[in-house]
């Protein structure tokens, strides 16, 4: 019911109305910035083409409004997105309902902002109620001659001095404005940052959450150790990263903890629970995620691998029983030795097949970690002909598999009539690569993905399977913003559905190309550790 409500709430202003207005009925309000959230492409549009119609001055920015349009009712949720975005610093910021709007065409008369404020800057905020009138949780408090409080309520006057609140440290450390833009995709993150271990830390909080099935305080904890990774300083003082995106005050109690203690104990004790021990031996499992994990030991009281062998067999997946049959060898890091061994050997059958077959090796081992839990790598051959990627994919792990390296495939994209009319790009296969131990390879079984895309969309094929996580999360949410939808199997129009060229002759030049589309600077895989 209450999911219900809100959607209720958005469908009622999330369209202008039809009624007719004055042309010049927005036009010294300020420039004005629509927030594309609970706003389709169409209506976003929609909506600005009629807000500019009726003199509005459109702010492309967020920087650049005086007047923030959002279609939300929560305050809360209102500041939440102006965090993500890094727009919380900016000095003359007020978002209003876009109710507001709506009612202002349908009257054709611009209604009292007051009635529809989401969020303002206290300086703003005297402006609209006036400077004698201040609104407060409890009653509603003005400002006699002299200056001082007095309830307007008869009853609840008061003379006590009101309690100081103590005023946090003045921030003194410059910060380039890159790294208070709003998205991780937007700002460097290095592999080694200036608060490593600080980093880990809170990892470690977000892997608790992740155990408990709890997605949006996953997202909001990636968030904060993007931004924390990316600080080109070392922290301080817990108030500095108060200005940085997704670093609210939960956030900064426990890097004030961290600051005065050298740990964060107040939740990582969490995870020497024996429950929560028990959650995370089956989350190791490959093929199981945290929901699935958190499921098994609550609901079925399963709490190792011994339990789902013996109890589970017959409902796991064929990832989940290799997960289980390999259980330590998948456990165990891979060298970087170790995965270009591996890379090579699927290169050199590759070439064997299509002798201009080129490949990249991606995930951690691109960004230059040493140690890896897989790999991943991407597979194509230069050609404007269809299909291409298809016949590589299943040739290659047909000649692997001739070869003994690899002992299982788990799963794989077939070249069938339907996968033909779906028009895919992109197709992989899950595999167990076995090899020989030697003394420099003492694991017999490996993780492998082996992705096989066309020439047309490697670019967003590498980009994709590069990573990290929170810097892939936030290019969606980037092309999304700008009317376009981007996975690693492409980028789309979200209008028409038709792909966007960002085909190059290179690998290096199509990955670019895929950033200039997205409207992103290009950061080297280096430099996209968020953690």
């Amino acid at each position: 019911m209450k999911s219900h409500k809100a959607n209720l709430s958005v469908e009622r202003s999330d369209s202008p109305s039809s009624h007719s207005s004055t042309p010049t009925l927005f036009s010294h309000v300020g420039k004005i910035y629509l927030l594309p959230v609970h706003l389709s492409s169409d209506k976003y549009e929609v909506w600005v083409s009629t807000l500019a119609t009726h003199g509005a001055e459109i702010a492309h920015e967020l920087p650049e409004a005086q007047i923030v349009l959002a279609n939300l009712t929560s305050p809360q949720r209102t500041e939440m997105e102006l965090r993500r975005r890094g727009a919380l610093q900016l000095a003359q910021i007020s978002v209003l309902q876009l109710k507001w709007a709506q009612k202002s065409l349908s009257e054709g008369v611009l209604h009292d902002r007051r009635d529809y404020i989401l969020y303002s800057k206290p300086a703003q905020m005297s402006q609209l109620y006036g400077e004698k009138t201040m609104k407060r949780t409890k009653g509603v408090f003005t400002k006699d001659e002299n200056g001082v409080d007095s309830a307007s309520d008869s009853s609840s006057k008061s003379t006590a001095p009101r309690k100081r609140t103590r005023k946090a440290p003045e921030v003194v450390k410059e910060l380039d404005p890159i790294y208070l833009k709003p998205r991780s995709c937007e700002r460097p993150h290095p592999l080694v940052c200036q608060n490593e271990e600080l980093s880990s830390i809170l990892k470690k909080i977000r892997h608790i959450r992740e155990l408990l099935s709890n997605e949006i305080s996953v997202r909001a904890y990636s968030s904060a150790i993007a931004s924390i990774r990316s600080y080109p300083y070392k922290i301080e003082n817990a108030n500095e990263i108060s200005r940085l995106p997704g670093c609210g005050w939960k956030i900064v109690k426990l890097v004030d903890e961290y600051l005065k203690t050298g740990a964060i104990e107040s939740e990582t004790k969490k995870l020497d629970e024996p429950d929560m021990q028990a959650v995370e031996r089956l989350y190791n499992i490959w093929g199981v995620g945290g929901k699935t994990a958190f499921d098994w030991y609550n609901k079925n009281g399963w709490k190792g691998v011994q339990d789902v062998k013996e109890h589970g067999w017959n409902e796991l997946s064929k990832a989940q029983k290799a997960g289980v049959m390999h259980y330590d060898e998948f456990s165990a890091e891979l060298t970087h030795g170790q995965v270009r061994f591996i890379a090579d050997q699927i290169q050199q059958h590759a070439k064997a097949i299509f002798p201009g077959a080129q490949s990249v090796v991606c995930g951690s081992y691109r960004r230059g970690a040493q140690i890896h839990s897989d790999v991943d790598i991407v597979l194509s051959v230069p050609s404007d002909e269809p299909g291409m990627h298809l016949v590589l994919l299943e040739s290659l792990v047909k000649s692997l598999k001739q070869s003994n390296l690899i002992s299982e495939v788990l799963s794989i994209s077939t070249f069938n009539s339907s996968h033909q009319r779906s028009g895919s790009l992109l197709d992989l296969a899950l595999v167990v690569w076995s090899t020989i131990p030697t003394a420099e390879h003492t694991l017999k079984h490996y993780r492998v993905d082996i992705i096989c895309v066309d020439w047309a969309i490697v670019g967003c094929a590498v980009v994709g399977w590069t990573g990290g996580t929170t810097f892939e999360r936030d290019i969606r949410i980037q092309a999304k913003d700008i009317g376009l939808k981007c996975s690693s199997s492409g980028i789309f129009d979200r209008k028409t559905g038709q792909l966007v060229d960002t085909s190059a002759s290179t690998i290096d030049a199509a990955e670019k190309r895929v950033f200039e589309v997205l409207r992103l600077p290009y950061f080297p895989p280096e430099l996209r550790n968020t953690g």
